[in-house]
């Protein structure tokens, strides 16, 4: 008997229907439906071979993806595509499609992916991750940048020259722990001039607590860390008994809440006690009702804040420190012309960092060589979008390859040495001759709509500190075998590339200037903690 057969009414003139029929018909429209599935259209950016289904999934790097993406930039170009299963991901390595793809197309291409463990993390509050259509971003981004103004960078350099000041006296009194010292100074610039709170000592504080929920966030983030949950969606009901990712998600977003419940709360008792410190976050909160804006989306702006400034930044001057205890002649040429322009009497300024063109050079070539966001933070396609003559399709996932155009042999001589006179020679420290359309020396920043708003904030806090480092300190390795270039110095959960804790030797140059140093220490906070 038929399957057709068993059917109320139907013509016994029609052909009868088997199960295998049945069984035919649905594996061929199975075979339809996913016969693409892991593959790349022939008009897409050239990339490794495709699996069926899978795509690239097993060639896809879990951690430092840099170093992958540099190999392969190498190989296809400046633009190729990965397949993961039916998602595609670009990743572009040169300025000009930089320039074409994330600028003049910005519109189209300034979202960022949605992730089920960042949403998890963040309860889905994180401004990061909003589109550009979203309210909630367009009223937080514009705020962000009204704090970030040149009037307000004016008004906080008195915090970031007396947290230099604590810094340079912690590192004279305690120097083992000079890369905590950094961390303290980084995160109390941020948190005095965003809420208001000031951060004397690192053990114990807000600082710690933040750093602490940096690391967590970071390591729930790593692709290594969790399976493919936005891909697989029935994984996200796994139990969270049987699933790490959700615990340590579950642990990162526990103390980010508690810190930045705790800051706001902070911050809401000031106003309301009429006990202002004039620090960003009491406006909003004063101001929340005329705003329309909720308490996450004023807690949210006040942590995009935090992470725009405070481990970047940190990151950055431990990287620099890095360079000198490695190249000790790259360090006294620096001293050299530090000690020229400011002298041995008194401290270096702001001002005088126009007039130090090699110490310049070190920071752009200390950005260049190791970048703290080697692959950035990644952007979607709202629409298609053509670069020479391939097509990168809606909802495609775009990864800006800081490293592979910042250790590009076709851009820059010997890009795997560490050369700060490069900078000296060209604007861009590249090849003489090279054509640099769309290059510029802050793609570690980020590109188009989605840039960091900080980056001037960052840089005039790198300025002071490492001028005043250079003017103060003799930085030397010691014996502890830390503090290397090796990718083992580094950490390695997630697309940021920060060096792992590590020890020097930290000298005062001088007996006068130790003493300076304590005296800076009573100026700004009258001893020896704020």
């Amino acid at each position: 008997m038929t399957l057709h057969s068993m059917l109320p009414g139907t013509n016994s003139s029609l052909p009868p229907i088997s199960l295998g029929g049945i069984a035919i018909v649905l594996l061929v429209s199975l075979i339809l439906k996913f016969r693409n599935v892991g593959t790349r259209g022939k008009d897409m950016p050239p990339g490794p071979n495709t699996t069926l289904i899978l795509g690239n999934v097993l060639d896809f790097p879990t951690s430092l993806p840099h170093i992958k993406f540099l190999k392969w930039t190498r190989q296809y170009g400046d633009i190729f595509s990965l397949k993961i299963f039916d998602r595609t991901i670009i990743v572009i390595s040169s300025p000009i499609a930089v320039k074409h793809i994330l600028e003049t197309n910005g519109a189209r291409t300034g979202n960022r992916p949605q992730s089920k463990i960042a949403n998890r993390v963040t309860r889905g509050q994180n401004m990061f991750l909003e589109s550009m259509e979203n309210p909630v971003w367009k009223r937080g981004s514009q705020l962000v940048r009204n704090f970030l103004t040149r009037d307000s960078l004016e008004k906080d350099l008195k915090t970031q020259e007396d947290e230099i000041s604590q810094c340079m006296h912690d590192m004279l009194e305690d120097p083992k722990n000079f890369y905590r010292h950094v961390c303290r100074t980084t995160a109390s610039v941020i948190l005095t001039n965003v809420y208001g709170v000031r951060v004397a000592k690192y053990e114990g504080s807000v600082a710690e607590t933040y750093f602490l929920g940096t690391k967590l966030l970071s390591e729930s983030l790593d692709p290594g860390a969790h399976p493919p949950i936005d891909l697989f969606w029935p994984l996200q009901y796994v139990p969270k008994r049987w699933a790490y990712w959700k615990r340590l998600a579950d642990s990162a977003r526990t103390v980010r809440d508690e810190l930045y419940g705790s800051l706001y709360a902070q911050c809401e008792l000031a106003v309301k006690s009429k006990n202002f410190t004039g620090c960003h976050m009491e406006s909003l909160v004063s101001d929340q009702a005329k705003l329309g804006m909720t308490r996450d989306e004023i807690i949210g702006i006040g942590a995009v804040l935090m992470d725009a400034g405070v481990k970047t930044t940190a990151t950055f001057i431990h990287s620099f420190i890095i360079a000198l205890i490695n190249y000790p002649g790259i360090q006294r040429k620096a001293q050299k012309e530090i000690d020229t322009v400011v002298g041995p009497d008194r401290w270096p300024r702001l001002k005088d960092y126009e007039n130090v063109p090699y110490i310049r050079a070190i920071v752009d070539e200390v950005i260049r060589f190791k970048p703290s966001a080697p692959v950035a933070i990644p952007h979607v396609s709202t629409a298609e979008v053509c670069y020479k003559g391939y097509r990168i399709p809606k909802d495609s996932t775009i990864f800006l390859n800081v490293h592979g155009i910042s250790h590009d042999p076709d851009f820059f001589d010997h890009p795997e040495e560490f050369r700060p006179e490069r900078f000296l020679e060209t604007e861009f420290g590249t090849k003489p001759g090279v054509d640099t359309t769309g290059f510029r020396n802050n793609f570690t920043f980020g590109a188009g709509r989605r840039a960091c708003p900080g980056e001037a904030l960052a840089r005039q806090n790198m300025a002071l500190t490492i001028m005043n480092f250079l003017w103060a300190f003799d930085f030397k390795k010691d014996d502890s075998g830390t503090g290397g270039y090796d990718l083992d110095s580094y950490e390695r959960p997630g697309i940021e590339l920060a060096p792992k804790e590590f020890t020097c030797g930290v000298l005062p140059r001088s007996v006068a200037k130790a003493e300076m140093i304590r005296n800076r220490m009573v100026n700004a906070y009258g001893g020896t903690q704020g």
